[in-house]
């Protein structure tokens, strides 16, 4: 999680900051700003979970600080602390009415400072899994929207993400990469809500037109949630744009060669092959498994990342499993 400490004082933002780290055993990260306008940008530009806010500062104060804070689209679900000497009632109630949650008094007794913070860290940490949560029930459902414009299943967006999962596991990302990648492949191939029906549903082979118009659906993704604020969207633009590169660099859309795809893109590429030659299409009967791991091998370096190929295939019985356990009815 990370928190805001905006205070003109050095030695207040010093005292904060040790308190921070001595006294929580969460994760956190702690963002130091000396006026409101310096925190107003920097909000504008990164994801705060908590803004610990001296009232009376040189510039604009804290009151106005938080009211702008509170009127952007963007920042008005942070959560703000402000940190003061001014223990007035119509002080304390107008902190209230710009959007603060809670006062803490100067000079600060340590106890009280680490019980207010961290019972708005856990109520935070809280309504963030709560927002995560629904974030992708819903990109699961516009995943399978966009699966069943093209008459695939729903189950391939859901083996798809399980296949992600297990992959980035293997591989050796860390757990909470391993979920965010798994809640945004749903969206991979969200772009083709774009794409013509009679180019998408085409049961015979794409002219090149038709293939131009198809390949689009991976910048349509990415355009839709490259400017979102929320993890998972900003991670369902990446496999949406990078899912269809080549490790060899003759990918679309813009021919990224071998660690320039993020890992991300490499992982659903892998995975949504897999699937999909695994499955019947429109334009063709599914593939045996014999078949499909033959291309996996002798695309490897090519199509796909070598390394992610040998972790999948040496462990081909556990995606079998994901596959059998979410098989199409």
């Amino acid at each position: 999680m990370r928190v805001m400490v905006v205070d003109d004082s050095k030695t207040i933002v010093k005292i904060l900051c040790m308190l921070l780290e001595k006294r929580f055993d969460m994760d956190l990260e702690v963002v130091k700003c000396d006026s409101g306008e310096v925190a107003l940008r920097k909000l504008e530009d990164i994801h705060v979970d908590l803004v610990l806010l001296d009232v009376v500062m040189e510039g604009i104060d804290g009151f106005e600080t938080c009211r702008r804070i509170k009127q952007n689209p963007l920042t008005k679900d942070v959560t703000v602390i402000f940190l003061t000497s001014k223990s007035e009632e119509q002080d304390i109630i107008k902190g209230f009415e710009v959007g603060g949650v809670d006062y803490i008094s100067k000079p600060f007794r340590e106890a009280e400072f680490v019980a207010r913070v961290k019972t708005q860290l856990e109520l935070k940490k809280y309504q963030n899994k709560e927002i995560e949560s629904t974030q992708s029930e819903v990109i699961i459902k516009m995943g399978e929207i966009g699966e069943s414009r093209s008459e695939e299943t729903a189950n391939h967006v859901k083996r798809v993400a399980k296949y992600c999962y297990l992959l980035a596991h293997l591989y050796g990302l860390d757990e909470a990469d391993c979920n965010l990648l798994a809640a945004a492949s749903p969206m991979h191939d969200i772009g083709k809500v774009s794409t013509p029906d009679n180019i998408l549903k085409k049961p015979g082979r794409l002219t090149d037109e038709e293939r131009v118009e198809m390949q689009k659906h991976t910048t349509v993704g990415y355009e839709l949630f490259s400017n979102s604020k929320g993890k998972i969207l900003r991670t369902a633009a990446i496999v949406a744009h990078e899912h269809h590169e080549k490790y060899d660099g003759t990918g679309y859309p813009r021919g990224l060669r071998g660690n320039e795809i993020h890992i991300f893109g490499r992982i659903v590429a892998v995975a949504d092959v897999f699937d999909a030659l695994g499955s019947e299409r429109v334009y063709k009967k599914a593939w045996e498994l014999d078949k499909i791991l033959k291309l996996l091998e002798e695309e490897k370096g090519k199509h796909f990342d070598p390394y992610l190929v040998d972790i999948f295939l040496e462990n081909i019985n556990q995606f079998l499993e994901i596959r059998e356990k979410f098989k199409d009815i």
